[in-house]
């Protein structure tokens, strides 16, 4: 496992941000939780958010990422499609794709980092209704049906 260089006192450090975002792609895709989980408890030890645009819900962002992860490893699969790193926030777009199927779960995601806390917000675009119940997804369930384009 890589390990995360400490933040300095007012932000973390650029090389410990690109390790976090690629790494988690790569203990996720080698479905290897106990890494990627390491890698949220070094970088957020204070306090992890995670929420989903367009929801009003809210729970804990620790909760919600190991539900993440023992619901949905086994299905998905991650390809990164583009990253942008701009200081110490950092905007990715993501294919997760279902295994076994064509369809495809598009989301940008956006992550504020700053000394022992992490921000995370899931922007989720769905495939058509028919390739897969959305309701078995927190980002997912309840919401409000919305036009994607």
């Amino acid at each position: 496992m890589t390990s995360i260089s400490p933040p300095s006192a007012t932000t973390v450090a650029p090389d410990t941000i690109e390790r976090f975002m690629r790494d988690q792609v790569l203990h996720w895709n080698g479905h290897n939780k106990a890494a990627f989980m390491a890698l949220y408890r070094e970088l957020a030890p204070l306090s992890l958010e995670i929420t989903y645009a367009g929801r009003s819900d809210t729970a804990d962002g620790w909760l919600v990422i190991e539900e993440m992860y023992d619901k949905h490893n086994a299905q998905f699969r991650l390809e990164v499609v583009s990253t942008i790193f701009a200081g110490q926030e950092v905007v990715v777009h993501h294919h997760n794709c279902i295994v076994g199927s064509a369809a495809v779960i598009e989301s940008i995601e956006t992550y504020r980092f700053a000394p022992g806390r992490l921000w995370v917000c899931y922007h989720l675009k769905a495939p058509a209704a028919e390739q897969v119940d959305l309701s078995q997804f927190r980002g997912f369930a309840g919401a409000e049906p919305s036009v994607n384009t």
